[in-house]
């Protein structure tokens, strides 16, 4: 358990001889002063408080008074972290016991982030938790071990940027580091300054620091090469699975191919698929047309909607162990086949394209607009907005923009069908 006692220092005097007492706060081997607004003679000083009497400080009951309200202050917000302050290094110590907050405010970066992403796995939000861990290994790498929100000013964020540009990153990669800072910062702001009178966090270097991003590279395909994928005859069975999960993924909406891997047949009923994006916990309600009906009888499991995920690790309940190459450990060996193998169509069709699954998005969004459908019906079939989440939450409005949805869809795959 910390301890708390008072101290002064002889050698730092002022003109009149007297010193400034100091709150030494002890853990874990290390120390840590904190300043207060009382002052003594040297002589005046002992046993870490103010001498009173004939031939002592005059004010002694009054400045003992201040450092006695200030150790049971501090002391009693020790006491109230309990075994929490185990895990406290002695500056995340000082800055809570100093702090107005009544319950511990985690101001380090790193340790923040630490605790978000705990929360994170504990929701099994894993699409956040690998892009918010790389960024936190960047941090450390250019920041050191530990740095307090209250450090990370413009200049440092410069610094950060160009740093990172020396070492050969991309704008888009700092860019996207730079964006879960930002958002780390939004967060703790957030959960901390609850009391406008006193902010916990008060630096927030991103008004007048501007993120800067690059345009990527057009990941749209041609209608012609859409229909040439989805018509060719491939000649090996895993060509033909990655072209089936990107056609699905193009019937779909847009659907992503984690998504597509941990549906369960309790996500199909009615014939719509309902089910929350991984990536950002969006709720999605799609009506299956036939064209993706057919794929997914084609490619039917037996627990899992589709049988990629039925003897993936999650299923089996242990460590995966391959039996045959067409079985994968997880969502992720799944989508690295699927991009392997639509690379390898890309050059078997002669469509000189870098092909991977997001183009299924990108392409399904692109050509909905060339053929006339409003920015808003789009937005609703990629889930930018959320019908339950609408202000308008009548089961009537809720079933009319399904249904803008479902006509937008439909008349897309038409569109298809029609080459």
């Amino acid at each position: 358990m910390a301890t708390i006692k008072f101290v002064i220092f002889k050698g730092k005097q002022k003109e009149n001889g007297e010193c400034r007492v100091y709150c030494q706060l002890a853990h874990k081997r290390q120390t840590s002063c904190i300043p207060t607004n009382v002052y003594v003679q040297p002589e005046h000083f002992s046993a870490t408080r103010v001498v009173s009497g004939r031939n002592g400080d005059k004010n002694a009951i009054t400045k003992n008074t201040i450092l006695n309200n200030l150790e049971n202050l501090y002391l009693d917000k020790i006491y109230k972290l309990g075994d929490k302050a185990n895990s406290l290094d002695i500056k995340t110590l000082r800055k809570y016991v100093e702090s107005n907050a009544k319950d511990l405010c985690l101001t380090d970066f790193c340790r923040y982030t630490e605790k978000r992403l705990s929360e994170l796995k504990k929701i099994n939000k894993t699409g956040t938790i690998t892009p918010l861990t790389t960024c936190l290994q960047r941090v450390r790498e250019f920041f050191g071990e530990s740095v307090d929100f209250a450090d990370i000013s413009v200049k440092r964020l410069n610094d950060f940027v160009s740093y990172y540009q020396n070492k050969g990153y991309k704008k888009n990669s700092i860019a996207s580091y730079l964006t879960y800072i930002r958002t780390m910062f939004n967060d703790a702001i957030d959960e901390y300054n609850t009391d406008i009178a006193h902010p916990v966090i008060t630096n927030y270097p991103f008004r007048r620091f501007k993120i800067e991003r690059e345009i990527t590279a057009n990941r749209n395909l041609a209608v012609k090469n859409i229909i040439k994928i989805r018509d060719a005859e491939l000649p090996t069975y895993k060509m033909q699975c990655a072209r089936d999960i990107f056609m699905l993924q193009i019937y779909l909406m847009g659907i992503n191919t984690k998504d597509i891997f941990y549906l369960t047949k309790n996500n199909l009923s009615d014939g719509r698929l309902k089910f929350d994006r991984h990536k950002t916990g969006h709720k999605y309600n799609i009506k299956v047309e036939p064209e993706a009906m057919s794929i997914l009888e084609k490619h039917k499991g037996e627990k899992y909607l589709l049988w990629f995920g039925d003897n993936s690790g999650a299923t089996l309940g242990r460590k995966h162990t391959r039996e045959t190459e067409n079985q994968y450990s997880d969502c992720r060996s799944f989508n690295k086949m699927i991009n392997q193998q639509l690379r390898k169509i890309a050059e078997y069709l002669e469509l000189n394209s870098n092909l991977t699954s997001y183009y299924s998005r990108h392409s399904f969004a692109t050509i909905m607009r060339e053929i006339g459908i409003s920015k808003d019906d789009i937005s609703l079939c990629l889930g930018h907005k959320d019908p339950e989440q609408n202000l308008q939450v009548s089961n009537i409005y809720i079933n009319e923009d399904y249904e803008r949805a479902d006509n937008a869809n439909r008349m897309f795959i038409d569109y298809l069908n029609s080459f």
